[in-house]
């Protein structure tokens, strides 16, 4: 065997000694030494010195490397990435499965990362490039199967990786391949109770111009998961703002009442601005706007090109008024979309479950209060007021009228 150049700093070795090194280097990459056995090894791989026999110890010191990477280390990671897939290793296999979790992780650091530097500066990984080589036929059992953590079921492999893959997507403006889009449709049916796989696969709808799939997705995704603000902002993309402004503005305004953090809710507030702004309603789309500035500059965000160019729309002398009143009365509107087309019942409130004294005590959100509501027929049915901006205190025997979806009540008012 050749002797290695002195550059690399590297003894010379034959074959039994890579394999032994590589075989113990394995064992220190498991102890926590990952990031510098790899460097070592990696520099023999550089000179075609892996024996084939050492590729699959190699491939965990690569997986442990990457998971040992501080999360802002993206180009060493990458690089990472592209010795795995330089061994021969039998696919599928955990292996393979675990530096798929790696890749996912990778993605979310790099859009982290990414998040507050300029775009000449930043280091992109593709998810999307990245199963190419990875091949997503490779998929295992184990990939597409959730984990319990303390009674919850935790999002499988597969459901982390489309909700990228479909992030990706969207930012690029492009379809998926045919290979990704049957995985995506096999969730849909593997998860029928995920909200989250409805809302990834209308999204692709979406992309493809297919609204009304969409739309009917959404709404099924929804009545899973009235409180997630983002369904709500997914659906009235497929609401055209010129033909139905006011569907669509309802829509906008459930997903801004939704629960969800307001930093998550800037670009809402610039779709209800434009569309404010183009009925003519420029006051309500000046404090809008300027709820929009005052969230980017506590948290030195650029606005969008989309923001100035609403704002010159505005006449200088516009003063700002709050659109709550407006957004009010179109609300029925969103409810009706989704609720509509469900069986509504007569109910009654018949009993009041106070928080404990451990809940008063806690401290952690708001202590919660609980009805059971009965039917005629005497069903009953568990709410929580707050969730449907009912007054908590109520009295026993008040009627209500609510909808019901898969023996759940999902909305509720006051008879």
């Amino acid at each position: 065997m050749k002797l290695f150049k002195a550059s690399f700093n590297l003894l010379p070795m034959n074959n039994p000694d890579i394999i032994t090194f590589i075989s113990d280097g394995f064992e220190k990459a498991k102890r926590g030494d990952a990031i510098n056995v790899y460097n070592k090894v990696a520099r023999y791989e550089e000179m075609n010195a892996i024996p084939l026999k050492s590729h699959y110890p190699y491939g965990w010191i690569i997986y442990y490397a990457l998971l040992q990477s501080p999360d802002n280390e993206i180009q060493s990671r990458k690089k990472m990435l592209a010795h795995y897939f330089q061994l021969q290793l039998t696919v599928p296999h955990k292996l393979h499965s675990m530096i798929l979790t790696q890749a996912i992780r990778l993605y979310k650091d790099a859009k982290d990362v990414a998040f507050n530097k300029k775009p000449d500066t930043v280091v992109r990984f593709s998810i999307i490039n990245f199963l190419k080589i990875w091949n997503l036929d490779n998929l295992r059992p184990g990939d597409w199967k959730r984990k319990d953590f303390e009674g919850k079921k935790l999002s499988s492999t597969t459901e982390k990786l489309i909700t990228l893959c479909v992030d990706e997507l969207e930012e690029t403006h492009t379809l998926p391949g045919k290979e990704l889009l049957a995985v995506i449709d096999k969730a849909v049916n593997e998860y029928p109770d995920s909200f989250s796989i409805l809302s990834q696969r209308a999204a692709v709808h979406i992309l493809a111009n297919e609204k009304e799939s969409a739309a009917g997705l959404l709404r099924k995704a929804i009545l899973a998961a009235p409180g997630k603000f983002y369904l709500w902002n997914r659906l009235a993309a497929t609401v055209s703002p010129t033909e139905n402004p006011r569907l669509y503005v309802a829509l906008l305004y459930k997903a801004l009442s939704a629960p969800g953090s307001d930093q998550f809710k800037g670009k809402i507030r610039i779709s209800l601005a434009d569309v404010l702004s183009s009925r003519g309603a420029f006051s309500q789309a000046l404090w809008e706007l300027n709820k929009v500035k005052s969230l980017y500059s506590q948290n030195q965000w650029h606005l969008s090109p989309k923001f100035n160019e609403i704002m010159k729309r505005l006449p200088d002398d516009t003063i700002p008024c709050n659109p709550e009143c407006f957004y009010k009365k179109m609300e029925f509107l969103a409810d009706e979309e989704i609720y509509a087309a469900l069986p509504s019942l007569t109910v009654t409130k018949t009993y009041h479950k106070k928080p404990s004294t451990d809940e008063r005590k806690s401290g952690y959100g708001s202590p919660s209060v609980a009805w059971r509501v009965t039917d005629k027929d005497g069903n009953n049915y568990w709410i929580n007021p707050r969730r449907f901006n009912l007054n908590p205190d109520l009295p026993l025997g008040c009627s209500l009228t609510v909808w019901i979806s898969n023996g759940k009540v999902v909305k509720a008012e006051q008879a």
